[in-house]
C-alpha cells in the first residue's frame, strides 16, 4: 500500500498535513511533525498536543494525511482509520522506539495515533504533462527557496 516512493516523500517531508473530520461535520487539517512509516499498510505520529485531533478521531476515526515534495512538486495522500495509544499501554511501549528521532519530545509523548492505511495515491504536478523532469524541478524550486531565505 505504502509505495518505497511514497516512503521516500514520508520519510524526506516528516511534516504530515492531517485531516480529520469535527463532531459538525467540518473538515480541520492539522500539521504533524512526527510522521513515521510502520510498515507498508500504517504510519503514525506522536501526540504531544493534538487535542482536537483526538477529538475529532474519538467521534469519526477516518483521516487523511497528506505529504508534499515542494522541491519536486509531488506529493502523497493517505486514507485510513486511526486509533490512538496512550501512554502506559502496551502499544504505546512497543511504538516508542519508532519515535526516538524525536527524544527530546519523549517526555511530552502523551501517546501515538496510528492509520491504517486503507488507500494510498501519489499526486503529480500538471507541469509533469508539459514534460518537466523531477530532477529540473528539484533544482529550479531549490534555488528558489534558497533565494528566499538564504543558503
Amino acid at each position: 500500500m505504502i509505495t518505497p516512493d511514497m516512503r521516500q516523500i514520508i520519510e524526506e517531508n516528516t511534516i504530515g498535513l492531517v485531516a480529520t473530520v469535527t463532531a459538525e461535520g467540518f473538515p480541520r487539517v492539522s500539521p504533524k511533525g512526527t510522521m513515521r512509516v510502520l510498515d507498508d499498510g500504517r504510519l503514525g505520529f506522536a501526540e504531544i498536543r493534538s487535542p482536537g485531533t483526538l477529538r475529532n478521531l474519538r467521534s469519526n476515526p477516518a483521516v487523511e494525511v497528506t505529504f508534499i515534495d515542494v522541491f519536486r512538486r509531488r506529493a502523497c495522500r493517505l486514507q485510513g482509520a486511526a486509533t490512538y495509544h496512550p501512554r502506559g499501554t502496551a502499544e504505546f511501549t512497543e511504538l516508542a522506539p519508532r519515535f526516538q528521532a524525536w527524544d527530546t519530545l519523549a517526555d511530552r509523548m502523551r501517546g501515538f495515533v496510528v492509520v491504517a492505511v486503507t488507500r494510498a495515491e501519489m499526486v503529480r504536478s500538471p507541469i509533469y504533462d508539459l514534460g518537466a523532469k523531477e530532477e529540473q524541478l528539484r533544482r529550479q524550486w531549490l534555488e528558489h527557496y534558497t533565494r528566499l531565505h538564504g543558503a
